[in-house]
């Protein structure tokens, strides 16, 4: 199976045959998108909400600075009693993760994600487990809900899946420093030649209130936003109870300093390498980093 696909629209509503359509299509694709969950009203009002807000006042954890953004990420939202953390509590959403998921499940991390018109950064293919696995987390029991806030699609740097690849459970990552300076994971390469090969590639394209629903070993990444439209997502992690953690202290502290470090070390580098070029620069006259001057211009 390859080639790349776009999914047809899922039923709204649930009776008992859709609903089990539904828990089949995720068992078996590690995905399910579910059309027009909020209506667009509640959308809007959310939206206008954020739209509102203080940026430093909404990042509670952690943040990702690009040009032309102040951030990228808010994080935590699911604790507050605003529009989008009535959004991530909603229960038509919590019942129907845990339906998909075979089990009562809890929200455990939420968060919005902006891709800004123009310069929305990339998201390398991953398995959102790798920044999971080593919390103490003893099972891939886990769930994403991506809530979509403005619409979604190829032009505008698209959610894409490779359908099915939850099923292998993790796969080995490697790690990688982004174009903000931070440690990030990715799957390597090759093995998405072969995950490509096996189970093709599919976008995901929604309008606002849709919800997709994805398992946590489910591949996946997104690319550069370079279109004119920027792209707003709500980010509800889920685990299944008792997948509870153990020593959540320690596991996040250790990899939170192994990420810090990784970042440390790469930015060390990167400051020698342009120190020794700008010193080279100064030092010589032969311009040796860029095109050669013709004699005509000497």
């Amino acid at each position: 199976m390859t080639g790349e696909q776009k999914i047809p629209n899922s039923l709204s509503l649930f009776g008992d045959t859709e609903e089990q359509v539904a828990i089949d299509d995720f068992n078996r694709n590690g995905f399910h998108l579910h059309r027009g969950l909020f209506d667009h009203q509640t959308i809007s009002n959310a939206v206008s909400w954020l739209k509102a807000q203080e940026p430093q006042e909404l990042a509670k954890s952690w943040t990702e600075q690009e040009p032309g953004v102040p951030l990228a990420v808010y994080s935590v939202v699911h604790l507050g009693k605003d529009p989008i953390a009535q959004l991530v509590n909603n229960p038509k959403m919590l019942e129907m993760a845990g339906k998909l998921m075979g089990k009562p499940t809890y929200i455990w991390a939420s968060k919005v994600n902006i891709k800004a018109p123009w310069c929305g950064t990339v998201e390398y293919y991953h398995q959102d487990l790798v920044y999971w696995k080593d919390r103490g987390y003893p099972k891939d029991s886990m769930m994403t809900c991506m809530v979509f806030l403005e619409k979604h699609n190829v032009r505008n740097a698209a959610l894409h899946v490779l359908p099915g690849t939850h099923r292998f459970g993790f796969i080995p990552h490697q790690p990688f420093i982004n174009i903000n300076g931070l440690a990030k994971r990715m799957v390597p390469p090759d093995k998405l030649d072969q995950l490509y090969k096996e189970h093709g590639l599919v976008a995901i394209e929604a309008e606002p209130g849709d919800v997709l629903f994805f398992h946590v070993s489910l591949v996946h990444g997104s690319s550069h936003n370079i279109s004119p439209n920027g792209r707003m997502i709500l980010l509800a992690q889920l685990n299944a109870v008792g997948n509870e953690p153990s020593n959540v202290s320690t596991h996040a502290k250790q990899f939170n300093i192994a990420r810090a470090k990784e970042e440390v070390e790469e930015a060390s580098r990167r400051y020698q390498y342009f120190k020794e070029k700008y010193e080279k620069q100064i030092a010589s006259y032969d311009p040796t980093f860029c095109a050669p001057i013709p004699d005509q211009e000497k």
